[in-house]
């Protein structure tokens, strides 16, 4: 059947009405199938029991017109006909639950018990929504042009993103629903019994949400800083001022705030995305640093874990960046002293004896740390690669020595694709009088590091007479003999290989630094850089 509709031309499906009847079909279905039921998981996290009764009940296969719909809605040979429409069903997932949601908010402590799971049509259009902007088809170079021949052509990254900005309201009321509560009196109003299932709900919701506010600002801060939009974008995929407001203006910046704020102790599983939502919330800021950045510094919840020396160990990148942003707004000595607000919170705001220091000394501290270590790392990735033989203790080494170098990678990623990024680096340098200097020395020191290293090109030959065999009696001995020694030295070439990969996109990104410390005004590089993407994992098995 999906077959079929994908053979009509789009004059047939838009005279036939298909795109309508497909939305009509499956939100009736879905509608049916959930039957005010407030069970999330049993419709799309939990494999249902196929039963007789279900496979006779029509609604279960709501699905199917859905994913109909989404793929001629990103099928770009068909002009994405039926995008805006999909679009609109997505939208009434949304808004068609927004009694639940509101009810959800409004009920009392007393009868919390599991309600902060989303109603199944929420869950449904966030999901979509999500799968949708992380598609390729809809973050391809093709994306920006205007799809089709007809009057009702449609630009899809820009049809995408009208429509995410006109629900960022409903989405603040969603995160709302799903933040766990907390009491005037202290404590979660939710117990153990419902903790559980309370950090599933909002961990979902917050997977689904973060692709969406990842396609409006064009950075996955998640994933080392890279463009969502292939070949990076243009400034018109970057926030304005006017989106900016319109993000705090609704709620949304302030809800993603509270629920980093309010979900500290959570489990090291939740605490894997609580870290994406820390990142992308800093990716907002950094978009916006005057209107955002400058309301998130000034939560005393979240500057004090960022902003403190243990959040630096544990996460170093994400330490000098927080810590040069607050730098860059709150001791900026080019602009004068600026008024600061009193905000209630039940946190204390003193700072323990090791962080009395100033940002700018912190994400200057942190910055010597990141080369300091990435030096070490290459040295020692140098002389591992070196050796014939490997140990396990060698190859584990090796994946801790590329995580170590990535960082670098994802800071120069950072400068590249950020548009404030490397003026608000700057402006923490220059808030501390030695801190350039010492900031262009350690780079000195890095480039020196990799101007010694070996380049191993003449690595991609096989070994000289390795496949020769001599006529004589020991033949089934020689050739394994050499079967070995081609094992081995494919191993090698594998390991260097990666060796060369790993430091050439270090090469890249410390120049793209060195680029940023020269460039006083800090507007932009005067070099085009390609983006830096990185893997970490290890491929010599």
């Amino acid at each position: 059947g999906n077959m079929a509709l994908n053979l009509l031309s789009s004059r047939t499906w838009s005279a036939s009405g298909m795109s309508e009847s497909l939305g009509d079909l499956a939100f009736t279905l879905l509608l049916a199938n959930t039957n005010g039921s407030s069970d999330t998981n049993s419709l799309l996290w939990q494999d249902k029991l196929s039963t007789k009764d279900d496979v006779d009940d029509v609604t279960t296969l709501w699905d199917r017109p859905l994913f109909v719909l989404r793929d001629r809605a990103m099928d770009n040979n068909h002009g994405h006909d039926a995008l805006t429409l999909y679009l609109q069903l997505l939208c009434a997932f949304l808004s068609h639950s927004e009694e639940d949601i509101m009810s959800i908010l409004s009920s009392p402590s007393k009868e919390m018990n599991n309600t902060n799971d989303l109603p199944p049509l929420t869950a449904v259009g966030l999901s979509s929504f999500a799968t949708l902007c992380s598609s390729k088809e809809m973050t391809c170079s093709s994306s920006t042009k205007l799809s089709g021949t007809s009057i009702e052509s449609v630009c899809p990254r820009d049809e995408v993103s009208d429509t995410i900005f006109n629900s960022i309201d409903t989405l603040a009321r969603i995160i709302e629903c799903v933040r766990p509560k907390q009491s005037v009196f202290g404590g979660d109003n939710t117990g153990k019994a419902e903790e559980s299932s309370t950090t599933a709900s909002w961990v979902r919701t917050v997977v689904c949400i973060i692709p969406m506010v990842e396609y409006l600002i064009n950075i996955q801060a998640r994933f080392d800083f890279q463009t969502v939009f292939e070949g990076g974008g243009s400034k018109k995929t970057t926030l304005s001022d006017s989106d900016a407001k319109s993000l705090l203006d609704s709620g949304l910046f302030r809800e993603l705030l509270s629920l980093y704020t309010c979900t500290q102790n959570e489990s090291d599983a939740s605490n894997v995305v609580r870290l994406q939502l820390l990142r992308t919330i800093f990716a907002m800021s950094v978009q916006s640093p005057n209107t955002l950045g400058s309301y998130a510094i000034r939560v005393p919840d979240l500057v004090k874990e960022v902003h403190a020396s243990k959040f630096m160990d544990r996460h170093l990148v994400d330490g000098i960046l927080w810590t040069a942003l607050g730098s860059s707004l709150l001791e900026s000595k080019s602009e004068a002293p600026k008024p600061r607000l009193k905000l209630r919170t039940n946190a204390k705001l003193n700072l323990p004896p090791s962080d009395t220091t100033t940002l700018a000394e912190r994400c200057s501290t942190g910055f010597e740390q990141l080369c300091k270590s990435c030096n070490a790392a290459l040295t020692s990735y140098k002389d591992i690669v070196g050796r014939e033989d490997q140990s396990q203790d060698d190859e584990n080494n090796v994946q801790k020595h590329k995580e170590t170098l990535g960082s670098i990678v994802k800071f120069s990623n950072y400068l590249s694709n950020c548009p404030h990024g490397i003026k608000i680096w700057l402006d923490s340098l220059n808030n501390n009088d030695d801190a350039p200097q010492k900031a262009k020395a350690v780079i000195a020191d890095l480039r020196s590091i990799l101007a010694r290293l070996p380049s191993y090109a003449d690595e991609e030959t096989g070994v000289t007479g390795a496949d020769h065999k001599k006529d004589d009696d020991n033949d089934n001995l020689i050739t394994d003999d050499h079967s070995e020694v081609r094992l081995k030295a494919t191993s090698m070439r594998q390991r260097r290989k990666d060796f060369r990969q790993v430091v050439s996109l270090v090469r890249s990104s410390v120049k793209v630094i060195a680029l940023a410390l020269e460039s006083q005004k800090g507007a932009g590089l005067s070099l085009k850089t390609p983006m830096l993407s990185y893997n970490a994992s290890s491929k010599t098995d």
